[in-house]
């Protein structure tokens, strides 16, 4: 009967260790995020260079111990924040373009989209400080932070290959080209505003530049009276 009994209560043991086994995941989880929300924050006012892992560590208000069981150094972090935050501003981008239905206005959505999330949250400036500081400071890094600006340019390649399709954007234009051309225009905007402004005119200055684009690489009519068909 002894053993019998023990048999019986074997299960809810069991049932009791995956519990507690989801639960320590789950604040695991919680921490990494927490971790990774703080330091993106840190790294959007200072930059790589200009945040220690001490100010990181403290910034989190975690032990050294916790903060070092998710990120080993400063690097490993920059390098988490940055996919983390790339990965949801490409959520948000393809979120916001799939509300229209031609490519030419999908693509020139991109940039307001920007300005939304940067007003949104401005922890998404550490992006672009994380992007260049580490390509520049950290050459071993860069196979590792080149690709999100490669899928940024695809896209827009892509979807400027698409207008051309559509009959809304000029078959002769490569749109590779175009597509550096693009996100080239837009980081330099975004740099140039956080210089003389500190970011604050950043809409602005995007909102003065989209017209351009779109009247550069759109498809006219009227024998070149500069209205564009779309």
């Amino acid at each position: 009967m002894g053993s019998t009994t023990g048999i019986k209560h074997s299960p809810p043991q069991a049932g009791r260790a995956t519990h507690t086994g989801t639960q320590g995941t789950d604040r695991a989880a919680e921490t990494r995020r927490r971790i990774l929300d703080t330091a993106a924050a840190v790294f959007a006012d200072h930059g790589y260079l200009g945040t220690s892992l001490n100010q990181l560590i403290a910034a989190t208000g975690l032990a050294k111990g916790g903060f070092y069981f998710h990120f080993p150094s400063k690097q490993a972090l920059a390098l988490a924040c940055l996919q983390d935050k790339q990965e949801q501003w490409i959520g948000k981008v393809m979120s916001a373009a799939l509300r229209h239905d031609r490519a030419i206005d999908q693509l020139v959505s991109i940039p307001h989209t920007l300005c939304d999330v940067y007003e949104q949250d401005p922890s998404y400036a550490c992006v672009g400080k994380l992007s260049l500081e580490l390509m520049e400071r950290e050459p071993q890094l860069v196979p590792q932070v080149r690709p999100a600006l490669l899928a940024w340019v695809r896209l827009t390649s892509e979807l400027v290959r698409r207008g051309q399709q559509e009959g809304d954007v000029r078959a002769e234009l490569d749109p590779d080209a175009v597509a550096e051309v693009a996100v080239a225009s837009v980081i330099g905007i975004e740099k140039m505003a956080a210089c003389l402004s500190g970011g604050a005119d950043f809409r602005r200055r995007v909102e003065a530049f989209v017209p351009l684009f779109r009247d550069s690489i759109a498809i006219r009519k009227g024998g070149g009276d500069g209205t564009s068909d779309t």
